[in-house]
C-alpha cells in the first residue's frame, strides 16, 4: 500500500508542478478552451492504441500532438476558431468513448480514462512522467521569454521579431504532452483543470511572471498529498479529489485576497 500511495504522490506531484508554469502562460493566452480540446482528442488517441495494439500513452502523445497543430491553425471567416476547436474536441472524445465501450477487455475501465487512475500508476509511469514533467518545466524555462512577449501582445512581439513559429510549436506540443501525460492521472475530463487552477490560485500572490509560474509550480505540487488524503479521507476517487484539493486552494487564495484588501 505505501508503494502505490508513494508513487501516485510523487506522479501527480511532478505533474502538477509541471503543469503550473505552463499553466499560467494557457490563463494568460486564453487558450483554455483549446487545451480542453487536446484532452478530449487525448481520449481517441487511448482508444486507438488499445484498438491497434499499441501502449495507449503513445496513442494518446501521438493524436494530441496532432489535434493541437491542426486545431492551433483552425478558423476562417465562416466559422470561428473556438468554434472549430470546440466541434473537433466534442467529436474525439464521443469517437473515443464510443470505440472504448465497445472494447470488452477494458469496458470496465472507461472510468479511469475519464476521470484518471493515479492509484495504478507503475514504476515505468512514474519515469515516464518524471521525465515528462523535467522535459516541459525545461522548454518552459527555454521559451519564457517569448511566450512571454506573445501573451502580452502577439502582434508587437511579431512585430519586433520576439515571437517565433518555432516557440508557437513548441508551447502547442507541450500542453499536449502535459495533457497525455496528464490522462493517467485525472483523466481526459480533469486535466485542464489542473493546468488552470494552480496558476489562478496563484495570481493574488504574485506580483511578476515568474513569481506566478513558482508560486503555481508549488500549489500545482501540493495539490497531490492533499487530494489523497482526502480521496483516503472521503473514500472518493483519487483523480477528481485531486482537482477538488487545487479548487480548495484557489478558494483560500480569493479569499486570502479580499481580506487583504
Amino acid at each position: 500500500m505505501d508503494d502505490f500511495l508513494l508513487r501516485a504522490g510523487l506522479g501527480a506531484g511532478l505533474l502538477g508542478a509541471a503543469a503550473g508554469p505552463l499553466g499560467c502562460f494557457v490563463l494568460w493566452r486564453r487558450m483554455a478552451y483549446l487545451g480542453e480540446s487536446i484532452a478530449h482528442m487525448g481520449l481517441l488517441g487511448a482508444a486507438i492504441g488499445l484498438l491497434i495494439g499499441i501502449s495507449p500513452l503513445v496513442g494518446v502523445s501521438v493524436l494530441a500532438v496532432a489535434a493541437a497543430l491542426v486545431m492551433a491553425r483552425a478558423g476562417d471567416d465562416l466559422i470561428p476558431a473556438g468554434t472549430f476547436v470546440g466541434i473537433v474536441g466534442h467529436v474525439g472524445l464521443a469517437l473515443g468513448f464510443v470505440l472504448l465501450a465497445s472494447m470488452e477487455t477494458v469496458r470496465t475501465d472507461l472510468l479511469g480514462y475519464l476521470f484518471g487512475d493515479v492509484l495504478a500508476l507503475s514504476n515505468s509511469d512514474l519515469i515516464g512522467i518524471g521525465a515528462a514533467a523535467l522535459g516541459i518545466l525545461g522548454g518552459t524555462a527555454l521559451f519564457w521569454r517569448a511566450w512571454l512577449s506573445a501573451a502580452v501582445n502577439g502582434d508587437i512581439a511579431r512585430a519586433e521579431g520576439r515571437a517565433s513559429r518555432v516557440a508557437d510549436i513548441a508551447f502547442l506540443v507541450l500542453v499536449a504532452l502535459l495533457t497525455a501525460f496528464g490522462l493517467r492521472v485525472v483523466g481526459a475530463l480533469l486535466i485542464v483543470a489542473l493546468i488552470i487552477i494552480p496558476p489562478a490560485a496563484a495570481r493574488p500572490f504574485a506580483r511578476t511572471p515568474e513569481a506566478m509560474a513558482i508560486i503555481a509550480a508549488v500549489i500545482g505540487a501540493l495539490t497531490a498529498p492533499l487530494g489523497l488524503s482526502l480521496a483516503w479521507w472521503k473514500d472518493i476517487p483519487a483523480g477528481p479529489a485531486i482537482v477538488l484539493a487545487a479548487a480548495a486552494m484557489f478558494a483560500l487564495s480569493m479569499l486570502a485576497e479580499r481580506v487583504r484588501r
